[in-house]
């Protein structure tokens, strides 16, 4: 068993472990004799008291797996150090958190895939107890999970957070061909200050929406390119709907983005394609949920299709 807990980390030993109904209970505690202070950085030696703290981690053989830490409260022997004490910090797990790194991976990964409800009754029956609301924290906890400066290519497009009524925006990687990013919004203002957060911007594609006009703004070096399925779209319906003039006055004053659009290889397709995903995302959601879980879905079922597919 001690091979297990090696497994977990390999600073952490077994002190002993217990069956209990349908939980295996594994006390362990860490090897090293000399921690670091976090906040100013100096070593200690020198214990104040030691307490327990009750951590889940994934099952084995369809049991409850529970570890009960040994935590060590230290003395910070440091003159200039603001705290005079502080606790011992594990790698495997979050401060204060109730689960290890990997279970939180896990059940992240089983709730993109499902409502935050069913996810939760899903993983009672695998032995992992995780209500709903706990989910909804770790997906909301969870640090960013973009480069943001590795993005160079973009395209955008708007979605419905309700019908008729409110709309936000999402932004797909041309690259990586994943979204990468969602705001609450598709008003003018907002968009043109989204792309700042992304520094190295080269290409925006987008459809001939003016609204989508200022989302290279904060890069105005930045490739615009108007989407050429958008353009014969828009072409067609002028013609039937006998509107060519407006259409026109559309063309010149967005001909740039235009010329780029049908210069270039660069299309929406991917942003479409994006919305549809996002659409089911917030069904299986009940669409009741909020706009930045929503957002933690959405990110986390792009990130988690790579990294199994």
């Amino acid at each position: 068993m001690d091979e297990f807990i090696k497994l977990l980390n390999q600073d952490y030993e077994l002190v002993q472990y217990r069956i209990k109904d349908k939980a295996v209970i594994f006390n362990i505690q860490s090897s090293k004799k000399e921690l670091t202070c976090p906040f100013c950085g100096s070593k200690s030696i020198w214990v104040h008291s030691i307490y327990q703290r009750e951590i889940q981690d994934l099952p084995i053989q369809d049991r409850q797996v529970i570890l009960l830490v040994d935590t060590r409260k230290m003395f910070c022997k440091n003159p200039d150090c603001l705290h005079k004490t502080f606790a011992e910090i594990h790698p495997f797990a979050a401060p204060r958190a109730k689960k290890t790194e990997r279970l939180a991976k896990n059940i992240i990964h089983t709730s993109t895939q499902l409502s935050s409800l069913n996810a939760s009754g899903l993983l009672k029956g695998e032995n992992i107890t995780a209500c709903k609301s706990s989910i909804c924290s770790l997906l909301k906890k969870m640090p960013a999970i973009v480069d943001k400066s590795s993005v160079t290519k973009v395209c955008v497009d708007d979605f419905a957070l309700r019908k008729r009524f409110s709309y936000g925006t999402a932004m797909v990687d041309l690259g990586s061909h994943r979204i990468i990013d969602l705001i609450p919004s598709r008003e003018t203002s907002d968009v043109a200050k989204w792309p700042a957060a992304f520094p190295n911007i080269q290409v925006v594609s987008r459809d001939g929406a003016a609204i989508y006009s200022s989302a290279a703004d904060s890069h105005p070096d930045a490739v615009q390119a108007n989407d050429r399925f958008h353009l014969i779209k828009g072409l067609s319906e002028a013609i039937n709907k006998s509107k060519l003039q407006s259409f026109v006055e559309g063309i010149l004053k967005d001909l740039k983005a235009i010329k780029n659009g049908i210069i270039y290889s660069y299309n929406n397709g991917l942003a479409e394609g994006s919305v549809n995903k996002i659409k089911v995302i917030k069904r299986i959601m009940y669409g009741r949920n909020s706009f930045d879980l929503l957002k933690a879905k959405v990110l986390f079922h792009e990130l988690f299709h790579v990294e199994f597919n």
